[in-house]
């Protein structure tokens, strides 16, 4: 049975975006856009282009205020596509990086307008043609439209340069060492002449979980001082031990500081609308080391009270671990932006505070008249973000084509009982609809910092070397190309990434195995040997 399908081009995306895979149903077009929910894709034909002949790499850095440098993006698209009608010259490809990626990846600032400094943000884009003359005419005319932007290029000509140009975005899983490669990955599609506000929306966004984390750090010092019993350290031979007048009377001092200075953070944060131009260019700056610790280090001063400023240290650095915040790189020619959360999966707390910061982006993505996925898909975590409107279609769809729920059984369908079709009762629908809701009570995230709790076990065992030889992977997927025994044409269990997560399950069975006395399963030595035995070459 053949059905004909016409379908208006402009109903593959909304319109003004350069991606957009929210429309699950697609006008009922198979396999696309179905995040396999509607079968398997059993083969493809590929349409093999021919490379240009000559390729120039740029790269582009601006300083100063971001909402000033994003408009160049626009400037730079829009003028090569009209270069593209004129002489055959593309633009292959313009990627972003914001400054929180930068220090990530340990970037190189090659301008010497930032004093050293990092750039707000860099672009880096390949423009490539069969003309060399045309090809570096174009480059140079994108590099003056940057200069515009106050901004400064760079352009790359042999395939080395070039290569060297790339290698900073190839880094770009570095956003999250420090978590342990775990992070809320969105992505995001916004109109390129409404970019500039949204990268000042999660500027925004920014600053006031910055606020948020020092005000909780004020509390937490409060809480330290108040409780007493502070520790003391050994007195200089000139220095006498100090009273217990001299001890309450600098404690006091330090309360009234940190309560001055939470005052005035939670004043900025309550006004953060009113105060936001002066918070992003740092006119006004909450910062840690000028407004309290050093004059906390002015308060406790000689060896007696070294002990005290470790210890607000210590509190300052196990407060900062759990502050969230937001990092930008994104696919700059078609506004597809990659929003990233570095988080603890070990920290509630956190994760509750990312979440929140979540729904703000996708809020501050539609107000922009974008859309929630450009091309991660919707999946599970991301299925709250849509309307039952958005999703009716789809529903309607899953059921003429998959009734027995085959396929990703639930994926992209919200209710356990589903909107009714046309016409249709809603009881007698769900009834006669096997296909169920997605369900997260089961999901998990093997936690390595969890882990570390539980260190006497993995002590005594070789399970502590194990979980250690995997636990910094950063998922950047750069081992798959030379994994030896990674073989796809037969099978994806051995690549690098699934048996780095075979390993971490495997870790957490035996650690429950062996706190709940239930014997450890000889089953789990089998599959730690099978991990084994395809990891000969590296470990």
């Amino acid at each position: 049975r053949t059905e004909r399908l016409a379908i208006p081009g402009k109903t593959f995306r909304k319109e003004g975006l350069g991606k957009d895979v929210t429309d699950k149903f697609l006008s009922g077009l198979p396999g696309i856009q179905k995040e396999g929910c509607d079968g398997l894709i059993t083969s493809a034909r590929w349409v093999v282009h021919r490379m240009p002949e000559h390729t120039r790499t740029v790269c582009m850095e601006f300083f100063g205020n971001a909402k000033d440098a994003v408009p160049s993006i626009v400037e730079i698209k829009d003028y090569m596509f009209a270069e593209q009608k004129r002489s055959g010259v593309l633009l292959a490809g313009l990627e972003h990086l914001d400054d929180r990626y930068l220090k990530a990846v340990g970037y190189a600032t090659k301008s010497k307008k930032g004093n050293g400094g990092l750039p707000k943000m860099v672009l880096i884009g390949d423009i490539a043609g069969d003309n060399a003359d045309e090809v570096a005419r174009v480059t140079s005319e994108v590099v003056r439209i940057a200069n515009s932007r106050s901004g400064e290029g760079f352009i790359a000509i042999s395939a080395d340069a070039r290569k060297k140009f790339w290698a900073d975005r190839k880094k770009t899983a570095a956003i999250s060492r420090h978590t342990n490669a775990f992070k809320i990955n969105e992505d995001v599609v916004i109109p390129l002449p409404r970019m500039a506000e949204y990268t000042d929306g999660i500027e925004r966004i920014n600053i006031e979980l910055s606020l948020r984390n020092k005000i909780k750090l004020c509390d937490a010092l409060t809480e330290f001082f108040e409780r007493g019993n502070l520790p003391l350290g050994k007195h200089d031979a000139d220095d006498e031990v100090p009273s217990p007048e001299l001890l309450q009377e600098r404690v006091a001092q330090a309360i009234a500081l940190v309560q001055e200075v939470r005052a005035l953070w939670q004043g900025w944060l309550n006004d953060v609308e009113v105060l936001f131009p002066q918070l992003q260019d740092h006119t006004l700056r909450a910062s840690w080391k000028t407004q309290l610790r050093a004059p906390l280090s002015g308060i406790f001063t000689g060896a007696a009270f070294k002990p005290i400023l470790q210890e607000v240290t210590a509190i300052h650095q196990r407060v900062l671990k759990g502050r969230v915040w937001v990092a930008l790189h994104m696919h700059a020619g078609d506004g597809n932006v990659h929003t990233n959360l570095p988080v603890n999966s070990d920290d509630y707390e956190m994760l509750q505070t990312a979440h929140e910061a979540v729904e703000r982006i996708m809020v501050l993505a539609r107000s922009l008249d974008g859309v929630i996925s450009g091309e991660h898909g919707i999946g599970i975590t991301k299925l709250e973000f849509l309307t039952d409107e958005e999703l009716l279609p789809f529903a309607q769809y899953k059921q003429r084509v998959d009734p027995e729920g085959r396929f990703n059984k639930g994926k992209l369908l919200r209710n356990q009982e589903l909107p009714a079709l046309a016409g249709q009762a809603v009881g007698g629908y769900a009834a006669s609809n096997p296909v169920r809701h997605a369900d997260l009570t089961n999901a998990y995230t093997p936690s390595f910092g969890l882990m570390g709790h539980e260190s006497l076990i993995m002590q005594q065992s070789d399970i502590g070397a194990i979980a250690d030889s995997v636990k910094d992977c950063l998922r950047c997927g750069k081992c798959k190309p030379v994994c030896a025994t990674h073989v796809p044409r037969a099978n994806l269990l051995y690549s690098p990434r699934n048996k780095i997560l075979a390993t971490s399950l495997l870790v957490e069975a035996f650690l429950y195995e062996e706190q709940t006395r239930r014997g450890v399963s000889i089953k789990h030595w089998q599959e730690f040997e099978d991990v084994a035995d395809h990891c000969t070459v590296c470990h």
